[in-house]
């Protein structure tokens, strides 16, 4: 309403701006039903299980698994910008490390940190491509990167504390209502707690 009001959103600016955005949410909706389609092929052959074993040979246990999923995110971000790494590579990689990890908000949080890095990354970051597109004169990628280096390893300072101490993906969590302390179970008895929970009743006796 503003840049109706001002004349600065013109006719034409508008028709471009509505083109625009057209052209990237099909392009997104486009790359989220053909992940989609990846992500239940790969799981259609037991791939997911497979990748489930490499999980599990990571050493270090959920932190190892963690650090693995993090160096995933960023050879990914060379490559493809932050929408591509969460429709195909997050629905692939995050369920195994979600299973194994005793804190899934400290992995999360790690996930979402290496997300937000992932749109400074050059050249296909989703921040770096948009500024890209708008700048007049094109700004090749060793100054670039050398622009962006100071915003990245803070970022990338960001995750290594919030990896090394989990306490901090909880600072703004509510303080937790007294209870009765959760049961933990491991994979066999969650297993057959919830095969007993599926058994039918026998019918009673006449």
């Amino acid at each position: 309403l503003y840049g109706l009001a001002s004349g600065g959103l013109r006719a034409g600016i508008f028709q471009a701006v509505l083109r625009d955005t057209m052209a990237v949410s099909g392009a997104l909706f486009a790359l989220f039903v053909a992940a989609t389609t990846f992500t239940l092929l790969f799981r259609a052959f037991g791939t997911d299980r497979l990748l489930d074993s490499w999980v599990t040979m990571v050493p270090g246990g959920a932190t190892g698994a963690a650090i693995a999923v993090l160096v995933v995110f960023a050879l990914s971000a060379f490559v493809l910008d932050a929408f591509e790494i969460i429709f195909v590579i997050v629905p692939i990689v995050m369920p195994p490390v979600l299973m194994r990890a005793p804190d899934a908000v400290w992995i999360s949080v790690l996930a979402l940190l290496a997300l937000q890095a992932s749109f400074l990354v050059p050249p296909t970051g989703y921040a770096v491509m948009m500024a890209r597109s708008t700048v007049a004169q094109k700004t090749s990628l060793r100054p670039l990167a050398r622009a962006l280096a100071p915003y990245l390893a803070a970022q990338l300072v960001v995750l290594v504390l919030v990896l090394l101490l989990p306490a901090l993906a909880h600072l703004a969590e509510p303080a937790r209502l007294a209870g009765p302390a959760v049961e933990k179970l491991d994979d066999d008895a969650a297993r057959k707690r919830f095969n007993d929970m599926l058994s039918i009743p026998p019918p009673p006796q006449e």
